[in-house]
């Protein structure tokens, strides 16, 4: 079982020592860890004797104090409370315990809570007061006197009375419950006790009901006066106890979790209830932001790109500034805490699905102005995003809360947890991704944890990234486009720079497959993509998506096939020309002056030519006649534009680029590349083929050129055609033997 670590930091495992334990004397009560310290040298108590019949018992005669403390553990015998009490703090208040007892540190278990922030949230919770599907207590309480509480269980126990043991535990919640800002100290740890030898008797109806009455909000208390959550924390504590071997919690759990989550967050949000409240967001199946992601925009804030500078950022409240330190060592879980972590609500998962969609819809449809909706709220969204119902009405308001600067933090914590949690991609998901990409921000700050958010919504599921990309740029074709789409799509590259480019080709597809003719629009966006992400796409893997066969129902049934072909063509040379990056041509200037600087990047350019032009001969001898059967004239003008071959005019006649300036200079960079064996050996083929309608002369005076122009090309550091296969030399053969015509009549032999 976890060491519970309650008020002062202290865990079942020190609080409830075994008796030999208890004789020393000496429970570290001021440690955050389950250990028991001995110290060697017993400091002697610096404050105040403790209140009531307390006797502090120093090192000195501890001999006969293991004695006495073994009646903690025993019955006392009848008529001696008040020695039973001595022995009781004796054992639990050693000197080593005595500051601790006496003067709390001033670390208190929840946040400090900051009045104003939360004025709203108490009139909210003030109106709700109790959720009336949460029952009252029905069991009788029976109060006993704090100090003999264990001798009535054991007692009860021994004649086998359940309900009295049940009523007992009941009134000793009510004391609690009477005394929340100072709540009896021999009462909770004897309940503590209790919880460590015997969790069983605590997961019985009444028990429960009572304990999860602490955990609800008592009107008449204001916590924000007291800040004492002890009570609370101590319930959360006994119940994980009781619960923690079993499988199916109750549903009043989730009640009482988002009855706190909505009102004042007491124990939901204190460290020392971690354990209880992450196994009832089990419930929610919702993947949680880790902390450190959280901050990752809190540490942005002050780094050297971003121009909100150091100051603190105004929708974070004092809280939260100073919890931002302890969290990142907050983060990691114990592999204690990890083996009490199990699903715990799969036979009740429908009804709370039901109770937590009815609540929630109920939150965000009163009417209320949008700018008073509680940060708590938004917490409880984020808690609860694995209900694609909680994406999809979160989405929809996301971006007026992120531009709320009082809601800013939990909205952006809510944004991270829906994209990570859009994990279903069914048609609910693709709806949350649509509404995603229409989200307009304009701070630095709120754009930098957008994109990170973008990075988290392409892990949560392989089929986003396709989705997001198709988004994305026909949001860019439409009337009321988004300005950060281009800084989306860059971000995507980034992350997914092998598949991205393949998923944006499959886009111009679908563009160019349509009734109206995108051309111009395509190229005009593609050229606009590439400046935008500054060139940084795989130009080879853009290209060879171009050329993918699509099997889809759209694509058997494309009335214009021909004209499909002829722009994926055009597309294919406008990209090739698209990869020639400032340097590139500072390097292509150079080399015709003689200068050899930059010829990396140079030789990097036509390698990748040469490649995009292997897959395009490619496309065009095995995939284009599966689509359409182009007319002659046609065909050969595909294949030439592809190679640098054809007229220059058909490069730039649909909008004027490359400008005048450039143009020649970049054909030429095009054209004079080296030829890949697999090019020359296809060109050959396709000459021999009847189905194709390149002729074998033609193949033949096209092989020519491209190997004469290729050789042009030649220089010490690259290798412009390298040939391997003996069968090129039988092709070329074979396209010169000749054919007679078919049509003619020939005399017999």
């Amino acid at each position: 079982m976890v060491p519970w670590r309650g008020h002062w930091g202290l865990s079942l495992a020190a609080a409830c020592p075994s008796p030999a334990e208890l004789g020393t004397g000496a429970v570290g009560w001021g440690s955050a860890a389950a250990t028991v310290r001995r110290p060697s040298a017993v400091p002697k108590p610096s404050a105040h004797p403790p209140p009531g019949d307390f006797i502090a018992l120093g090192s000195k005669g501890q001999s006969g104090e293991g004695k006495a403390a073994v009646t903690l553990l025993k019955p006392a015998p009848p008529g001696l409370p008040s020695e039973r009490k001595r022995d009781a703090a004796a054992a639990l208040a050693g000197p080593a315990g005595l500051p601790g007892l006496t003067k709390r540190p001033k670390l208190s278990s929840t946040p400090p809570l900051s009045a104003l922030g939360r004025l709203a949230e108490a009139a909210v919770a003030e109106k709700r007061a109790i959720s009336p599907s949460i029952k009252e207590p029905s069991v009788v309480p029976i109060e006993v006197v704090p100090t003999v509480l264990l001798d009535e269980i054991e007692a009860a126990e021994a004649e086998g009375n359940d309900d009295r043991i049940e009523g007992v535990l009941c009134g000793a919640v009510k004391q609690l419950k009477m005394n929340r800002a100072k709540p009896d100290t021999t009462l909770y740890l004897s309940l503590m006790y209790l919880a460590k030898i015997k969790p069983n008797i605590f997961a019985t109806e009444g028990v429960i009901e009572a304990l999860c009455s602490l955990l609800r909000r008592d009107a008449s208390i204001n916590f924000k006066a007291k800040g004492n959550s002890l009570v609370s924390v101590l319930a959360c504590n006994l119940l994980m106890a009781a619960y923690e071997e079993d499988e199916n919690w109750p549903e009043i759990f989730v009640k009482v979790y988002i009855e706190d989550s909505l009102g004042e967050r007491i124990w939901v949000d204190s460290p020392h209830c971690k354990t209880f409240v992450d196994n009832i967001q089990t419930a929610f199946n919702t993947k949680m932001p880790p902390k450190t992601m959280l901050l990752h925009g809190e540490v942005g804030r002050s780094g050297g790109d971003l121009s909100a500078g150091s100051s603190p950022h105004p929708s974070m409240t004092e809280e939260e500034d100073s919890q931002s330190e302890l969290l990142i060592a907050e983060e990691k879980m114990s592999p204690e805490q990890a083996g009490q972590l199990m699903p715990r609500y799969e036979d009740l998962a429908e009804s709370v699905e039901e109770y937590v969609l009815d609540m929630l819809r109920d939150q965000l449809n009163r009417r209320q102005p949008m700018d008073n909706v509680s940060r708590n709220l938004l917490r409880l969204l984020t808690a609860t995003c694995g209900y694609k119902e909680v994406r999809q009405m979160a989405v929809q308001r996301l971006e007026m809360w992120l531009q709320n600067p009082k809601l800013t933090k939990p909205a952006q914590d809510l944004l991270m947890s829906v994209c990570m949690n859009c994990n279903t991609h069914s048609s609910e998901d693709m709806e949350v991704i649509s509404n995603l990409i229409k989200i307009r921000l304009k701070p630095k700050v709120l754009l930098n944890h957008y994109m990170l958010c973008v990075r988290e919504l392409l892990n949560a599921h392989r089929d986003n990234l396709g989705t997001t990309i198709k988004f994305v740029i026909f949001n860019e074709l439409s009337n009321a486009r988004n300005p950060n789409n281009m800084q989306i799509l860059y971000t995507v590259l980034q992350h997914s720079s092998e598949q991205a480019p393949k998923y944006l080709a499959m886009v111009f597809q679908d563009l160019l497959t349509t009734k109206d003719d995108y051309l111009r629009a395509s190229r005009a966006l593609l050229r606009e993509i590439i400046k935008q992400t500054k060139h940084e796409i795989n130009f080879q893997a853009f290209c060879l998506g171009l050329m993918q066969e699509r099997k889809e129902a759209l694509y058997a049934e494309m009335e214009f096939k021909e004209r499909f072909v002829i722009h994926i063509t055009d597309l294919l040379a406008v990209s090739m020309m698209l990869g020639i990056t400032a340097q590139v041509k500072e390097a292509g200037i150079a080399w015709d002056k003689g200068e050899k600087k930059n010829l990396e990047v140079l030789r990097s350019f036509q390698n990748q030519i040469a490649a995009i032009q292997r897959d395009a001969v490619w496309w065009l001898h095995t995939v284009v006649p599966s689509i359409s059967k182009l007319a002659p004239k046609d065909y050969v003008h595909c294949l030439h534009k592809v190679l640098f071959t054809e007229q220059p005019e058909t490069y730039y006649k649909w909008d004027n680029w490359p400008p005048e300036s450039d143009r020649n200079f970049f054909l030429r960079l095009c054209s004079e590349v080296p030829i890949l064996e697999d090019t020359l050996m296809r060109i050959l083929v396709i000459g021999l083929s009847r189905d194709l309608p390149l002729g074998p002369a033609d193949a033949m005076e096209l092989a020519d050129h491209l190997v004469k122009r290729a050789a042009a090309v030649q220089a010490d550091d690259v290798e412009v055609l390298r040939v391997e296969r003996i069968q090129l030399i039988d092709a070329v053969l074979n396209l010169c033997t000749y054919h007679h015509p078919e049509n003619i009549q020939l005399p017999p032999g």
